[in-house]
């Protein structure tokens, strides 16, 4: 069935991997992009110049769609004030467009973060928006769904995981023995275009379907077996990345441009010790899973100067 789609930030790094997986089922896509002239997307796609604070914008976006993907976010922020304007009254304006116009489906993409509200503003962001969309939408007509932690070709934020992987000595954050769940960019795409096309409602978490999630030895057995390191992993006490974060955001405040490094990435790594997905999530046989996802990315990294060449073996 051919649905007509409408999507908030599909010119991020996991919105490309959906707009893609969208086309390629023949949806009819429409995608919110602030510069239609730079936005590089997939052929096809109608693109409407906005952003979430542009109500014109979305209710032009919502305009006869059958479903909306909300994707837009801020994952760095100055403030709090920064993740909570784009966030939740973002998703907001969202939800009162789709509304306006009559859509019968809004899938709302939050984040695994916003079951810990507490530990950092984008967490409680992320939680906030999800309330604002139970708040507003009918219910037989809303799926949230959170993401694990979301990695593959083309992602900037697990770029310094990767190559510190490629290390002999790899020194990595987080706490030993801490368990995580990932899902690959296009995997998660294709979880995303099947609750488009269904009729699935309410809340669940979604990784790449591995019982108990993964941790940090994994990852680094995953990349022994893609090029032969690292051989041995240090985990930084948390107090180092505490002080490279305070740091960071300083220097944030001065040059007026929001970091990765923060103090509430450095909680949401050190303070829980799960991070695994909870639920039956998305069931499906063709999910990605963690070795093939990482050498497809340590392929494309490579491919595109993001990290050395490997070294012959």
């Amino acid at each position: 069935m051919t649905l007509k789609v409408a999507v908030t930030g599909g010119t991020g790094f996991a919105g490309r991997f959906i707009l893609s997986e969208l086309v390629a089922q023949g949806h009819q896509v429409s995608a919110l992009v602030r510069n239609p002239a730079r936005a590089q997307v997939a052929e096809g796609i109608q693109l409407v110049p906005g952003d979430l604070a542009d109500g014109r914008a979305l209710r032009e976006l919502c305009q006869r769609a059958d479903v909306v993907i909300h994707v837009a976010g801020a994952i760095s922020g100055l403030s709090a004030e920064d993740y909570f304007r784009v966030n939740r009254d973002g998703t907001r304006a969202v939800a009162e467009a789709a509304l306006a116009e009559g859509v019968r489906r809004l899938v709302h993409i939050s984040s695994l973060a916003a079951r810990q509200p507490e530990l950092s503003p984008y967490a409680a962001s992320k939680r906030a928006s999800e309330s604002v969309v139970l708040d507003l939408m009918p219910v037989e007509g809303l799926f949230i769904l959170r993401p694990a932690a979301i990695y593959g070709p083309g992602d900037r934020a697990t770029l310094p995981l990767f190559k510190e992987l490629t290390r002999p000595v790899a020194v990595v954050p987080g706490r030993r023995g801490q368990r995580f769940s990932l899902i690959h960019g296009a995997d998660f795409a294709r979880v995303v275009a099947r609750a488009a096309a269904s009729d699935v409602v309410g809340l669940r978490e979604v990784g790449d379907t591995t019982r108990g999630g993964h941790d940090w030895n994994d990852l680094a057995a995953a990349a022994r077996k893609i090029h032969g390191v690292p051989r041995r992993l240090v985990h930084l006490p948390k107090a180092v990345p505490a002080m490279v974060a305070v740091a960071a955001e300083a220097w944030a405040r001065h040059r007026q441009s929001p970091s990765m490094i923060n103090r509430g990435k450095i909680n949401e790594l050190y303070f829980s010790g799960d991070w695994v997905v909870r639920g039956d999530g998305w069931p499906r046989a063709d999910a990605i899973r963690l070795e093939e996802g990482m050498a497809e990315t340590f392929a494309w990294y490579r491919a595109h100067g993001w990290l050395p060449p490997a070294k012959p073996q």
